[in-house]
C-alpha cells in the first residue's frame, strides 16, 4: 500500500460504494487530523465531478471547555473549502455500567445516522491504527469472530450507509499527507489521557508494538478482513438454520437440541442480532443454552440480560425487549369517544362505530373504567362476565394468549360489569344486535400476545 492520496482515497470509495447509494457524502468532521484530511482530500477530489455533494457534520459533545470553539474552526475550515456545514450539540448521558467513551460513541452516531438522507453515505475517517485499537479492546474483552473483525469498512446506517475509506492507511500516512499540504487541525487533549482505554493504547502500547512490527497496523486491518469474511460463512449458516428452526419469529427447541453446540450457540446470536437485541455474554448464553434444553416441556422459562429476554413456552422460544412489571393498581376511566393511550408501550385502544356489532352504544355510559388483568382483585383470572365462554382464564388459554401477557391485558368495565377484554371478546349482554348502533374496540399496535404457530 502506498501512502494516502486523493487517488487512493476515491479507489477506495468507490470499493466499498453501496450499490444504492446517492452518490451524496456526509462527513464526520470533528477538525482533528484524520476527519481533516478527509474532508479536504473529497474536497479536491469533487473539483474533479465526483463525488456529486458533500457536506460535513460536527457533533459537539459539550464535554471540553473548548467544543464550542472547535464547531466555529471546523464551521471555518469548511467555509474555505466551500463545503456546506452543520454543527450540532448532543448530550452525552452518564449511564451506570457504560464508560464516557461508549456513551459519546453512541450519541454521537445516533446523532450522525439520523442525519441521513435517503441514500447518503456517512464517512468516517477511521484508519488502520483505530482498527488495530479496536481488535485489541475487543481481545481484552473476549470477543469472537463479529468483535475481532474490528469495524466494518461499510455498511447500512440509518437511510443510507456509513463507509470507512481509510482503513488501508496507518495514521502516519495521513500526517504526512496533511504536512505537505500544510493543514491544521485540532488536538483534543483527551487524547493524551491515559485513564481512556483507547488513549493507554495509542500512547502506551501502539508505539512499543511499532518498534518490534512496524507494519502492525496494516498486518491487523488484513487480519479483520479475513475474521469479517468468516463471520459472513458463520452468517450464511445461521441463515440456512434459522430458516429451519424458525417458527413465524420464534425458534423451535426441538430443532436446536438437534445441533451441536457451536452451531446452536451461532444461531442463536444470529436469531437475536436479527430482532435487533443485544447479545448475551458466552456466560449468560451457555445459562440460556442449557436451562432451555434442560426444561421440562410443560415449564415456562425466563432468561434475561440487559436489554433482552428470552422466554420457553411449549416448545418454542421468544424473544423481546425485558417486560416492564405489571401496571400497578389504578381507578382509570375512558371516555370511549377518544383513543386511550396504555402505559408501558402497550399500544392504544380506539373504539370504532360499527353497525349490528360491537359493543351496543345505547348501554354504554360515556366514560368506562379500565384496568389490566392483573390489577384485578387477584390478579389471578378469576374475573367473570357474560363472555363468549364463561372463564376468562380458561378463555385466553383457549385463544392461546402467552401466560406473560395475560397480566397485562386490558379489560373495560361498566361499573362492576366486564364488558371486554381489549379487542379480544365482548360480553354478549352488551353486543349490539342488528343494525344497532355499536363500537368495535381496536387494540392498535397491540404486542404479540398470542402464541406463534397458532
Amino acid at each position: 500500500m502506498t501512502g494516502f492520496s486523493p487517488d487512493s482515497l476515491e479507489a477506495a470509495l468507490a470499493r466499498g460504494a453501496a450499490a444504492g447509494a446517492s452518490g451524496d457524502v456526509c462527513v464526520a468532521f470533528s477538525g482533528g487530523l484524520d476527519s481533516t484530511v478527509l474532508l479536504v482530500a473529497l474536497a479536491e477530489l469533487r473539483s474533479r465531478g465526483w463525488p456529486r455533494v458533500v457536506r460535513a457534520l460536527h457533533i459537539d459533545h459539550q464535554l471540553q471547555p473548548d467544543s464550542g470553539k472547535w464547531s466555529a474552526r471546523c464551521a471555518d475550515t469548511a467555509r474555505q473549502l466551500g463545503v456546506p456545514f452543520a454543527s450540532e450539540r448532543v448530550v452525552v448521558p452518564l449511564v451506570s455500567g457504560q464508560g464516557l467513551e461508549a456513551a459519546a460513541r453512541k450519541v454521537r452516531y445516533a446523532a450522525l445516522y439520523g442525519s441521513l438522507a435517503a441514500g447518503e453515505t456517512l464517512l468516517t475517517a477511521h484508519h488502520a491504527d483505530d482498527q488495530l485499537e479496536t481488535i485489541l479492546l475487543a481481545l481484552m474483552r473476549g470477543a469472537g469472530v463479529r468483535g475481532l473483525s474490528g469495524m466494518p469498512r461499510s455498511a447500512r446506517a440509518g437511510a443510507g450507509w456509513h463507509q470507512r475509506p481509510l482503513l488501508d492507511h496507518p495514521r502516519a500516512d495521513l500526517e504526512r499527507w496533511a504536512r505537505e499540504r500544510g493543514l491544521a487541525w485540532i488536538e483534543d487533549p483527551t487524547n493524551r489521557e491515559p485513564r481512556y482505554r483507547r488513549s493507554y493504547l495509542r500512547q502506551a502500547v501502539l508505539p512499543a508494538l511499532r518498534s518490534t512490527w512496524p507494519g502492525a497496523a496494516i498486518v491487523a486491518s488484513r487480519s479483520a478482513a479475513h475474521l469479517a469474511e468468516a463471520g459472513e460463512l458463520l452468517d450464511e449458516l445461521a441463515r440456512l438454520d434459522l430458516h429451519e428452526a424458525r417458527l413465524e419469529i420464534c425458534l423451535q427447541l426441538d430443532k436446536l437440541a438437534a445441533m451441536t453446540s457451536s452451531r446452536r450457540r451461532n444461531l442463536l446470536r444470529y436469531w437475536l442480532r436479527s430482532l435487533e437485541l443485544p447479545i448475551p455474554s458466552t456466560a449468560k448464553l451457555g445459562v440460556l443454552e442449557h436451562d432451555m434444553l434442560v426444561a421440562r416441556p410443560d415449564r415456562q422459562l425466563c432468561v434475561d440480560w440487559e436489554g433482552a429476554e428470552v422466554r420457553l413456552h411449549r416448545g418454542l422460544l421468544y424473544a423481546g425487549p425485558p417486560l416492564a412489571a405489571p401496571p400497578v393498581a389504578r381507578e382509570a376511566t375512558w371516555d370511549w369517544r377518544e383513543p386511550l393511550v396504555l402505559p408501558q408501550g402497550l399500544g392504544e385502544l380506539h373504539a370504532v362505530p360499527v353497525t349490528g356489532e360491537g359493543l351496543a352504544v345505547a348501554r354504554l355510559p360515556q366514560r368506562l373504567q379500565w384496568r389490566f388483568r392483573g390489577e384485578v382483585e387477584g390478579g389471578a383470572g378469576g374475573e367473570s362476565a357474560d363472555l363468549p365462554h364463561h372463564g376468562l382464564k380458561k378463555l385466553l388459554q383457549e385463544a392461546h394468549v402467552l401466560p406473560w401477557w395475560r397480566g397485562r391485558l386490558p379489560l373495560l368495565f361498566a361499573g362492576d360489569h366486564l364488558l371486554a377484554v381489549g379487542d379480544l371478546w365482548i360480553a354478549r349482554e352488551f353486543a349490539a344486535t342488528s343494525s344497532t348502533p355499536g363500537i368495535r374496540v381496536e387494540w392498535r399496535h397491540r404486542p404479540a400476545i398470542i402464541a406463534a404457530g397458532t
